[in-house]
């Protein structure tokens, strides 16, 4: 079995952008520990996990992988494989099971999230008595 090879396979592999109004604060943490599957114009499919670490793991139909870290710059969710980096604009927070039509400099994918973490809790600070 060939390895996945080439960043325009990986970068075929790893199209995932939001673009949903729910919350502004797009940082990635939505996707942490998540799976997005990718169908692109062409009917192939992927599947990309969004490990906790920064790594993401891609996934074929045919049981090939390959991994990319994966990071969030300003407003970019941007895969580095050892090959290239592919950003895409990342402005809101993923939906769990809403699709999404994305596209970076070589391709339109449509992007769906199995499931998402929800936003974090902002928490104000207790004051303590003085006394």
């Amino acid at each position: 079995m060939k390895y996945v090879t080439g960043m325009a396979t990986v970068a075929a592999m790893l199209m995932a952008t939001p673009a949903v109004a729910q919350d502004m604060d797009a940082d990635g943490d939505e996707l942490r520990g998540q799976t997005v599957d990718v169908v692109f114009a062409d009917g192939t499919r992927n599947s990309i996990f969004f490990g906790s670490t920064g790594v993401a793991t891609i996934s074929n139909t045919t049981g090939q992988t390959a991994t990319a870290n994966w990071f969030v710059r300003g407003d970019e969710l941007c895969l580095q494989s050892s090959l290239a980096t592919e950003c895409y604009d990342y402005d809101n927070r993923f939906v769990a099971g809403r699709a999404y039509s994305l596209a970076s400099d070589c391709q339109t994918a449509v992007w769906t999230a199995r499931a998402v973490n929800p936003p974090r809790q902002m928490v104000a600070p207790t004051t303590g008595e003085r006394g």
